[in-house]
């Protein structure tokens, strides 16, 4: 064989490598965008779902916390299983039980079996989510090339978010509602053996897994967010006692975490400063999104008279801003740095909420979905705001790093969901409408200033000589 053949042969082995890696993040980014599906889809459906099953907007929040508590409580634990037995391995295990709890709620026939699967279902999101987004850490190691693979992995991850209203609205309108949870099981066998087959290779490390901060975290936000639904009920010595309980175990659950030998997230990890600050602007990231489009869903179909498909419809402007907006963001985040895409992101969130609330006070349906078109550019942040989390943690916690960082994202949308639905709930269409967007962008205006934090300390520590 000659010179020229064994050039040829070492440059088709790389194309063959780089084919394999780019169909790798494929799949690793449909894993998000998969989980981002279940998380949204079922919005369109909340009010057929309370047609058929009865309940008021009480059930409908738990339809959707239901799935986002066990999702965000679970995560950290999660990501150390992926880090301790594997990441391909827990996040196939994920895949399995999130395909199994899917067809659980599209059988279910009443309001428990359907909140129990969708529990299920969050569990197994939290799975899949931190081992495949760590994953990705090990395809695309160096700093450059990682910002532009999140910039990927955000752009299609974000089109599960954005274009889940759209979906659930044809499929009960062609179907009926058990569809929305049907199209799980074709999904996750293909992206799942997918990722079987391609994904990196697993790299078990020595590491504990301690259940009682997982149990402790867990009924600490379920807690909470029971409170906060209740309350919206006006069931006030209910509110309070789970008020009382929630803050009781997130007492512990702080306890065990700074004098336990084996916290869920090490001290080192959380000692950094950008890093805090990330898991800051993740939190109000995912409040004001999912919070804001449960509040748009409910008032479409219920003040409004719009059905599945047209409410849908309404949030496919949405869906556009959020895919296009997440891409940009990250080959902004990868030419000018972080900054930049999350000031510009959340400036967009801020104002979209603001928006948004303007048009349910002034009954424009196409002024709400105008605004919330806005509120989906904020995911111009979210590759850079991944990208300061991970580039601020050990390569060897990245599973950490990215459950820590997607823990704080779903605990706000949780606390969003039951926040602003409470409050919708309370003070009807106009004036709840109102103050539930202006909380939204509340939110907003505080991951401005964490954005602020986390990338002015993280250039001064570059400037020193530091980890950038």
């Amino acid at each position: 064989m000659t010179t020229y053949d064994l050039a040829e042969q070492a440059t088709e082995l790389t194309r063959a490598g780089r084919r394999r890696r780019t169909i790798t993040l494929v799949a690793l980014s449909l894993t998000f965008a998969l989980v981002q599906l279940d998380a949204t889809i079922v919005n369109v459906a909340l009010q057929t779902l309370r047609t058929d099953l009865g309940g008021g907007v009480s059930a409908a929040q738990w339809a959707v916390d239901g799935y986002a508590i066990p999702f965000a409580a679970c995560m950290l634990t999660a990501g150390a299983l992926g880090d301790r037995y594997g990441r391909r391995r827990t996040c196939l295990l994920g895949f399995g039980l999130f395909g199994l709890a899917s067809a659980a709620a599209a059988l279910a026939g009443g309001w428990p079996v359907l909140i129990g699967a969708r529990v299920a279902q969050g569990a197994g999101a939290a799975l899949m989510f931190p081992a495949s987004l760590a994953m990705i850490t090990e395809l695309y190691p160096e700093s450059r090339e990682r910002s532009r693979a999140l910039g990927i992995w955000g752009g299609i991850a974000t089109l599960g978010f954005a274009s889940g209203p759209l979906l659930g609205g044809v499929l009960i309108t062609v179907a009926s509602w058990p569809a929305i949870f049907w199209i799980n099981l074709p999904a996750a066998a293909v992206i799942g053996g997918t990722i079987a087959v391609l994904g990196p290779r697993d790299r078990p490390q020595s590491r504990r897994v301690h259940p009682a901060g997982t149990v402790l975290g867990t009924l600490a936000l379920a807690a909470l967010t029971a409170g906060i639904i209740e309350a919206g009920e006006h069931q006030l010595a209910t509110a309070a006692g789970a008020l009382a309980l929630g803050i009781a175990a997130g007492w512990l659950f702080t306890r065990l975490e700074r004098r336990g030998a084996h916290p869920l997230v090490p001290a080192g990890l959380t000692a950094s400063v950008p890093f805090r600050w990330s898991l800051l602007t993740g939190f109000c990231f995912n409040f004001a999104m999912y919070g804001a489009l449960l509040c748009v869903s409910l008032t479409l179909q219920s003040a409004y008279g719009f059905s599945a498909l047209t409410g849908g419809l309404a949030v496919l402007p949405m869906a556009v801003v959020v895919g296009a907006g997440a891409i940009s963001g990250g080959l902004l985040a990868a030419a000018a740095g972080p900054r930049r895409p999350m000031l510009l992101g959340f400036t967009c969130g801020g104002i979209g909420a603001i928006v948004t609330a303007a048009g349910g006070l002034a009954g424009s349906p196409p002024l709400i979905v105008a605004g919330l078109a806005v509120i989906g550019l904020c995911c111009l942040a979210m590759p850079a705001m991944t990208s300061v989390a991970l580039n601020a943690s050990p390569a060897q916690h990245a599973g950490l790093a990215s459950g820590s960082l997607n823990t704080a994202r779903q605990i706000g949308g949780a606390i969003g969901v039951a926040l602003l639905g409470a409050v919708l709930n309370a003070g009807g269409v106009r004036t709840g409408f109102f103050v539930a967007l202006g909380l939204a962008a509340a939110a907003s205006a505080v991951a401005l200033a964490g954005t602020v934090g986390a990338t002015a300390v993280r250039r001064r520590v570059g400037a020193e000589g530091g980890q950038p």
